[in-house]
């Protein structure tokens, strides 16, 4: 069947001690350091601007509840519901600082994407000096924790290199979400699509093959003049403020880099993810989505701890879709798009 998606593309399943000036520059920061957010903070909008603090003109989300649950789902900054989205996350770097991870653990954020450090400027690694800090008591805290490495190596084989020096750095913490590489240094964007393409793509072989689950980090605009992602067969985390979060593989979501969260001086970016990836062994596959189904006039829908779920699930052994235009109901008997890539159903709802 030319529709299948296999599991490595459905839904398979990013540190730096900087020593002087000169390796600021190499990681192409448009602005000061001492401004740097997170990954993103070079992130074009919507309005063509780039860096931190261009969202929504510089002004603060005029809807009050923006970024948070209401009545059970998340709301975006214009009052409108997240579809799909099922945990509120944060990425931090050396730029937060210290970090209250009780605080932030209470304020609704369930995993952080650490900053492990900058790979292949000119064939050095630097590390974030706050990586082993942030791993340790984030998790501590009970908050879920993967590292992001700041890519910038020029050859596959310098990417392989900096894959198997990141899962080294990983490998004494307990890793729940895909390890991440971020892609969107000015240092290696002269290489061409092609070029940049095969370099994301052995990175991410090397994590892939050490049993972790890799994704990829970069904003809609590098995504689609820069590489060719429809070569990528990995899980994509998708830096897009103030547009439509919809990718064809994004199952991560950067909303926006003025995120205020309980333990955290300042701004962080705040993440949403359309899957909960603790419920998976980054090792042995895919956990079965807890939850149960009802049938309601006629049609299909599935519930979690209350609340009607939308998307993907896995409850059974088999894949089911839960249209977020159809309030959650269960698609079956045909053919779908989503995210750009056409599935087929059976009667029951399977995807086949």
């Amino acid at each position: 069947m030319k529709y299948k998606k296999t599991a490595a593309v459905i839904l398979a399943a990013a540190m730096t001690v900087q020593a002087a000036s000169a390796a600021l520059a190499a990681e192409g920061l448009s602005g000061s350091d001492a401004q740097g957010i997170g990954p993103g903070f070079s992130v074009e909008t919507e309005n063509g601007n780039t860096g931190a603090g261009t969202e929504n003109g510089g002004e603060q989300p005029v809807y009050p509840m923006a970024w948070e649950k209401v009545n059970g789902v998340y709301m975006d900054d214009t009052g409108a519901p997240i579809e799909g989205a099922v945990l509120r996350g944060i990425s931090v770097s050396k730029w937060q600082g210290d970090v209250d991870w009780g605080k932030v653990a209470a304020d609704d954020v369930s995993f952080a994407l650490i900053r492990m450090g900058s790979f292949g400027y000119e064939g050095e690694y630097t590390m974030d000096e706050y990586y082993d800090v942030n791993m340790r008591e984030a998790k501590a805290n009970g908050v879920h924790t993967t590292p992001y490495v700041y890519l910038q190596t020029r050859t596959v084989e310098e990417a392989r290199a900096a894959a198997r020096y990141a899962v080294e750095m990983a490998a004494p913490y307990e890793i729940t979400y895909p390890l991440a590489v971020d892609v969107e240094s000015q240092y290696i964007m002269d290489l061409s699509v092609q070029e940049l393409t095969d370099i994301v793509n052995a990175f991410c072989e090397e994590v892939a093959a050490a049993g972790y689950t890799p994704i990829v980090y970069s904003d809609y605009s590098k995504f689609t003049t820069k590489m060719d992602t429809s070569q990528i067969p990995y899980d994509i985390w998708l830096a897009r403020y103030g547009g439509d979060h919809n990718y064809p593989g994004r199952t991560m979501w950067q909303a926006t880099d003025k995120g205020q969260i309980d333990g955290i001086n300042g701004n962080v970016c705040l993440e949403f993810a359309f899957r909960d990836y603790a419920a998976t062994d980054q090792t042995s596959g895919t956990a079965l989505t807890p939850g149960e189904w009802s049938e309601e006039d006629g049609r299909w829908y599935f519930y979690q701890n209350g609340n009607r779920m939308t998307g993907w699930i896995y409850p059974d052994g088999n894949w089911y879709y839960l249209d977020p235009d159809q309030g959650g109901a269960m698609v079956n008997g045909g053919l779908k798009v989503i995210d750009g890539i056409t599935y087929q159903f059976n009667g029951s709802g399977v995807m086949l």
